[in-house]
């Protein structure tokens, strides 16, 4: 490459095209003085030496066609030489700018510390474990104490208990079995290290800290053990835990689990991080190890951040019904707060009832195989985020044996194809069915004590709760269920003197028209004289006017042709009516699920009946619409029988509980 830049160099930069033309015009110009030259004697031409000249390879050259050859200027081949040297000069000036790299000399005067001893050693090779864990500096005094020389090399020898197995393609550290074996290696220690080491490790593991590290934490492990509970880092505090939920420095389960929840106690007012962690780890802990006998009752020892969250759920799975009625009226579709006849005595009452009725409805269901808990509540069911001591290093073939354990209603341990599993209780209450109970109670409770509004129930808001469920369904269809509610009910209102006639004692009684009249005056009854002479007056009036009434002949119906029809209907105004239908479409969206579907059943009628229902005139409404108040009453009651279960007039008045709802209804349908 080198011969050829030469070369090129030295032939002024031009290119082979332009030598071959260059070579063909100097061919030529000899020619031209050759031919002009005059004739040279033979005698006076020399003899030429032969030479032998060797073989030259033929080399195939494609003529170039001199039409396609540019002229060349004069002055290019000069530009290509001042470019070729100012790209030169330019990769000379570079070169120069950059450092040669020169080799770092070693550092004879570098001094290496032991690990484990805090003395300078020998040079050496760093191995991976002091490139991870750097060595902490030494105390100031020139000598080290024997008992802090006597605690390195102790933790020394604890960092070769690491546990390490091979997973198929590589080696790795198994952390559970190497806190076990570290941990029971530094049980028995305790130390009384004068400087306090700050630790930020996520997860600590013994190999995982300095010997300073180390140290601070075995100082104040030897506090806690003597009963003195000082804050630290929050590493530390999980190291112990870690410690305990092994069974380390232990003498028994049950003395780890009463040591976790002594430290859970005396250091959650600086470690808060406690509540949300240790419950679950002692709940592990309780199913993995029997302990029954020190601590029957895991939910007592939660007193802080485990305890059940749903109180009320937890008494009625334990069959205390007691002042659950505001927990089921949550979960009901029946409004029960909307009642007229929850008032603050009534509310008493419902209370007191609903609890026995409970209880019966317990029994009820006993009898059958079936649960009212996970009707009023819902099923308990596998938890699959679970895992055990999840965010802890636990070995578990250090654990005793699984067992099923029930820790309180709302969850509990249990195996399953013979592995540990977690269930929780999934909420998912039968709202038809609590609805029911609720309002057949109320119902009952407003006959008991003579309620100037009776209320009318219906078994379908049950029924269609337990769709593909023939268990609850034969259970809720049977006569004995509606029975027992309504029992119940009348026998606790008995029980406490609750009577129609003395609930309505208590009532002021409306002034009537006769009221004036002392019940002790006897009335005289009335004198009724018939006049038999005018009979026959009367008798004659009514034959006429018979007659009149009857028709002789019918009269004939105009026929009305599909032509004059047409043009009726042409002429009309169908601009009205398409404002009309735009006034017509209404937003209901603002109504619950039930009440929104009784409107879109319900036509213009219907509408302007409720409406008038709630000025009190829907009998003269429907006697000027030509309407029978019956037949729309039923009509508007088959609607809300389908959408919210239960009917929305009573006796040709609307049902007070539903008028508010039904108010609603209006204002949104504009009527």
């Amino acid at each position: 490459m080198a011969d050829k830049f030469a070369k090129f160099i030295e032939t002024g930069g031009k290119s082979l095209n332009e030598i071959k033309d260059e070579i063909r015009r100097m061919l030529g110009s000899k020619a031209a003085l050759v031919k002009d030259a005059p004739p040279v004697p033979v005698e006076d031409i020399p003899p030429v030496p032969v030479v032998e000249i060797p073989p030259v390879p033929v080399v195939s050259i494609q003529p170039v066609p001199v039409e396609e050859i540019p002229p060349v200027p004069d002055d290019t081949a000069e530009d290509i030489r001042r470019k070729i040297a100012s790209v030169v000069d330019d990769a000379k000036r570079t070169a120069q700018s950059i450092p040669c790299p020169e080799k770092i000399p070693p550092r004879p005067d570098r001094v290496n510390i032991s690990y484990a001893t805090g003395k300078p050693v020998a040079r050496r090779e760093l191995t991976a474990d002091e490139l991870a864990y750097p060595s902490e500096q030494p105390p100031e005094q020139a000598d080290v104490r024997p008992e802090d020389a006597a605690m390195n090399e102790r933790i020394a020898e604890m960092r070769k208990l690491n546990e390490v197995f091979y997973n198929g393609y590589m080696l790795k550290r198994c952390a559970e079995e190497s806190i076990v074996k570290q941990g029971l290696f530094m049980a028995d220690v305790t130390d009384d290290y004068g400087r306090r080491a700050f630790c930020g490790t996520p997860r600590p593991i013994y190999a995982a800290l300095s010997n300073a590290q180390l140290r601070t934490y075995f100082t104040w492990r030897t506090d806690v053990r003597r009963g003195v509970y000082r804050e630290t880092d929050k590493p530390y505090v999980q190291l112990y835990c870690y410690e305990l939920l092994n069974v380390i420095g232990c003498i028994s389960p049950a003395d780890a689990f009463g040591r976790l929840l002594g430290l859970w106690e005396n250091a959650r007012g600086w470690a808060g991080w406690l509540d949300g962690a240790m419950p679950r780890w002692l709940k592990d802990f309780y199913a993995y190890n029997d302990i029954s006998e020190q601590y029957p009752d895991i939910s007592a020892c939660l007193k802080w951040g485990g305890g059940v969250a749903d109180e009320t759920a937890a008494a009625m799975f334990n069959r205390h019904y007691e002042g659950c009625m505001e927990r089921l009226m949550e979960h009901s579709a029946y409004n029960l707060r909307g009642s007229r006849f929850m008032t603050e005595d009534g509310a008493k009452l419902m209370d007191g009832a609903l609890t026995a009725v409970l209880s019966a409805l317990d029994g009820y269901f006993d009898e059958r195989g079936i649960s009212l808990f996970e009707i009023l509540c819902g099923r308990l069911k596998k938890d699959f985020s679970w895992t055990p001591f999840a965010g802890a290093y636990v070995n578990l073939d250090r654990m005793g044996k699984f067992r099923a354990v029930r820790i309180n209603a709302l969850e509990r341990y249990c195996l399953k194809r013979g592995e540990p599993v977690l269930e929780r209780l999934e909420p998912a209450p039968c709202r038809g069915f609590i609805g029911y109970v609720l309002k057949s109670t109320e119902a009952e409770l407003r006959r008991a004590t003579g309620f100037r509004h009776s209320l009318t129930t219906n078994i379908t808001m049950a029924l269609n709760d337990f769709r593909n469920r023939d268990k609850l369904i034969a259970a809720v269809s049977d006569d004995e269920f509606s029975g027992t509610i309504s029992r119940t009910v009348r026998e606790w209102c008995l029980s406490r003197g609750i009577r129609p006639e003395a609930a309505k004692a208590d009532k002021p009684r409306k002034r009537a028209v006769y009221d004036d009249i002392p019940p002790e005056t006897p009335r005289e009854p009335p004198n009724i004289v018939i006049d038999v002479t005018r009979l026959a007056g009367i008798r004659e009036q009514s034959d006429e006017l018979a007659k009149k009434l009857i028709v002789e002949q019918e009269e004939e119906i105009p026929v009305v042709r599909a032509e004059e029809i047409s043009e009726a209907v042409a002429e009309e105004d169908f601009s009205e009516r398409v404002a009309a239908c735009a006034e017509y479409s209404r937003d209901f969206s603002a109504l619950p699920d039930g009440w929104r579907e009784f409107v879109q059943r319900l036509g213009e009628t219907e509408l302007s009946v409720l409406s008038a229902l709630c000025a009190g005139n829907a009998a003269e409404f429907c006697r000027s619409a030509g309407e029978l108040p019956e037949a729309v009453y039923e009509r508007i009651n088959t609607a809300a029988l389908d959408t919210v279960a239960d009917i929305v007039i009573e006796n040709g008045e609307l049902i007070p509980d539903y008028e508010e709802d039904i108010r609603r209804v209006l204002d949104c349908a504009g009527v």
